[in-house]
């Protein structure tokens, strides 16, 4: 899971929608994983970018209600996610750091499907045959 769709999830909007559904349905059919980066990134955005105080406080207890009622555990990354971050970042140049670690922790839990908005991540064929992990945006799942 990416911090963004917590986030989204906040927001009255199309991909809001799609992503409170998303956050429905991980709890009952899915297994996931939260990384200390996504977190941290996830409180950053947070704090810096939600400007009312109200939706703050709902993001932070949709996330809290998700970590306590759903199957959701914590990671962190061992050396070789950092070394797999840099071949990502080799393998295409247009992936941010941050993203890329996202993507090397799902690589690293031998996860099936890593879940993100970002276009040049989704459905990128050369990472997913590269990395063995299949990359969709959440209205896909």
């Amino acid at each position: 899971m990416v911090f963004h769709i917590f986030v989204e999830a906040i927001r009255e909007t199309k991909l809001g929608n799609i992503c409170t559904d998303y956050i429905n349905r991980i709890g009952y059919k899915y297994r996931g994983t939260v990384s200390l980066s996504v977190l941290g990134e996830f409180l950053l955005i947070t704090i810096r970018d939600t400007k009312n105080p109200e939706d703050r406080e709902l993001a932070f207890r949709i996330f809290d209600r998700i970590l306590k009622k759903q199957k959701i555990g914590f990671i962190t990354p061992e050396i070789e996610a950092y070394e797999t971050t840099l071949k990502i970042i080799r393998a295409d140049s247009r992936i941010e750091q941050t993203d890329a670690l996202h993507y090397a922790l799902a690589v690293q839990e031998k996860a099936d499907t890593f879940v993100t908005f970002d276009q040049k991540m989704v459905g990128n064929i050369r990472l997913e045959k590269e990395f063995g992990v299949k990359i969709i945006h959440p209205e896909n799942l």
